[in-house]
């Protein structure tokens, strides 16, 4: 009893992250609660809670363990010079928008943003999160004029793009949503450019 009562108490914080998106995905957020996660990997949720400290935290941490398994696609896109700029920005844009309505990735997308009106350490993990996109992103369009504009009017496009997506909001679908981002950003690339790269 001891020895499976101390395997059950070192489940790895992935096991539980995983476990936590897994839930997203099957009933969404307003089910997910720290003894329901608990049950669900066979430790209490007073355990869950000594891990991540509150339900905020956990989110924010789960947020940030989902994007992180994201990171390697998107510096593999960036990074592969043998497919042209807009080829890229156009992977770029389709990772990074959810895949479907009630995406789990982007549920807690929204949950934590709401959540940092009125937390100050929410908002902050939220912009560090966020902060690997915008530096790959920047440095895709290294050679536009004004890369840091660049990237604030294609996320803020984004953004409102993967709102309507996950939400099941009525009007055009993902894909066409896809196409119209990768046709601005590739339109603001080339107009922006300021140098002689041949990277097309």
């Amino acid at each position: 009893m001891a020895g499976t009562r101390r395997r059950r108490l070192e489940q790895p914080r992935e096991v539980v992250l995983q476990a936590a998106m897994d839930a997203i995905a099957e009933n969404g957020l307003a089910r997910l609660t720290m003894a329901g996660l608990g049950e669900r990997i066979g430790i209490s949720g007073g355990h869950v809670a000594y891990y991540f400290g509150s339900k905020e935290q956990l989110l924010v941490e789960t947020l940030r363990w989902s994007e992180h398994l994201l990171g390697e696609r998107r510096r593999a896109l960036v990074e592969d010079h043998e497919r042209s700029v807009p080829a890229r920005l156009a992977a770029y844009v389709d990772l990074y928008l959810p895949e479907r309505r009630g995406d789990p990735r982007w549920t807690l997308w929204l949950e934590v943003w709401t959540r940092s009106l009125g937390d100050r350490e929410v908002l902050a993990a939220s912009v560090d999160i966020e902060a690997p996109w915008v530096g790959d992103l920047r440095e895709l369009v290294a050679g536009h004029a004004d890369p840091d504009g660049f990237v604030l009017r294609l996320h803020g496009l984004l953004d409102g793009f993967a709102t309507r997506i996950v939400t099941g909001a009525p009007g055009p679908s993902r894909a066409e949503m896809v196409r119209l981002a990768v046709d601005f950003a590739v339109r603001e690339d080339r107009t922006g450019r300021c140098d002689d790269h041949t990277d097309r």
